[in-house]
């Protein structure tokens, strides 16, 4: 008795494709939404809407632009085989063991360059030879890192900095339009602050939408910007010489508040009497300052910042100077014995060798 067995050769998995010269057909979402946080988001898509946070768009849909940091899917023919995918030259990342003859998995990079001297290529090679297909990539939304100073008066300038600032159309303080002084950088823009703001968010709008920034700039009641506000007065004490009309070191604008000590434990106290302004139902979170070390002050020399006289460790925090430059703080009201009325404000050194001068500007509730 004869037996015959036929044998079964195995085949590479990659020679099971097409053989031809690669085609894209077209490129499409793989998510059923497109979100990017605390950002407008102009598209076109179903309709020119814009829109908030959550854009919902038709499952497979097809695209003609990417956004940075997205996965898309290239859809086509005699893919199985790619070697790279680029996007405007630049190569971006794609697994090959999720690769099919008809489709391309392929993430969008941060670092891929975009804008209107980039060539809107995407290229697939493939050991059959290479397709360019028209996919262009969006500018993305700008990104607001911070803004100095933290809070100024009208018409003081303000510079914000952050990512692809370039081309801003709009900047807002709230609702009330900025003036944008010169032309915007990718890393900066110069505004001057518009009449009436005391705080705000800033808000950039560029063609990649708007964005917000992540801290509010200004106050929502002041203690001393140019001269102490409504209600807020000198209180002679602490072994201390106060002048509210220093022109010496100014964080911005003409003037600052000048303490000099003539004792190692010398402060700067101020009075409230004006109408009643109370923490809780005005809904301040925070005390912000700014503190610059004068003559006599060494980096490191402390302050204890007091609200309402509660100077027990768990209800006034101690902060550092730097001598000849000014520092920012703003210290969570929980920190300060959580007030509810306000009355006095207080800033005494800690051990300071005396005489010694300190200067505060910029100083209010947020």
């Amino acid at each position: 008795m004869v037996f015959g067995i036929a044998s079964c050769r195995k085949e590479n998995y990659r020679e099971t494709g097409g053989k031809g010269a690669p085609k894209v057909t077209r490129v499409r979402y793989l998510s059923k939404t497109d979100t990017i946080a605390n950002v407008s988001h102009p598209v076109n898509l179903d309709s020119a809407n814009v829109y908030d946070d959550v854009k919902v768009v038709p499952f497979d849909s097809t695209v003609t632009q990417g956004r940075l940091n997205t996965q898309y899917g290239i859809v086509g023919e005699n893919l199985l085989n790619t070697t790279k995918v680029l996007v405007n030259g630049t190569e971006v990342y794609f697994n090959p063991a999720l690769v099919t003859d008809n489709l391309i998995i392929f993430a969008i990079s941060g670092d891929v360059p975009f804008g209107p001297s980039q060539s809107n290529k995407l290229t697939v090679i493939t050991t059959q030879g290479q397709v360019d297909y028209d996919f262009g990539i969006m500018q993305p939304p700008p990104s607001i890192t911070s803004f100095t100073p933290l809070a100024a008066g009208t018409g003081d300038v303000v510079t914000i900095t952050g990512k692809v600032l370039g081309g801003a159309t709009s900047v807002k303080f709230d609702d009330v339009e900025a003036a944008i002084i010169g032309t915007p950088t990718d890393t900066e823009i110069k505004v001057t602050v518009p009449a009436g703001v005391v705080q705000a968010y800033i808000y950039v709008t560029t063609a990649g939408g708007t964005s917000k920034s992540a801290a509010a700039f200004g106050f929502k009641s002041l203690i001393y910007d140019e001269a102490l506000q409504n209600g807020w007065g000198n209180y002679d004490g602490y072994g201390s010489t106060r002048n509210f009309k220093s022109t010496d070191h100014p964080k911005r604008g003409t003037f600052a508040i000048s303490t000099t000590v003539d004792n190692g434990y010398g402060a700067l106290q101020i009075g409230y009497g004006g109408a009643t302004l109370n923490a809780k139902t005005a809904g301040f979170t925070a005390l912000k300052f700014s503190i610059y070390g004068g003559a006599g002050i060494k980096d490191g020399d402390k302050v204890r910042v007091v609200i309402n006289g509660q100077y027990g460790d768990n209800a006034s925090v101690v902060v550092t100077m730097k001598a000849g430059a000014y520092t920012d703080y703003t210290i969570p009201l929980s920190q300060l014995g959580d007030p509810g009325a306000i009355t006095e404000f207080v800033m005494q050194t800690q051990g300071t060798a005396a005489p010694a001068t300190f200067y505060v500007d910029d100083l209010g509730f947020i």
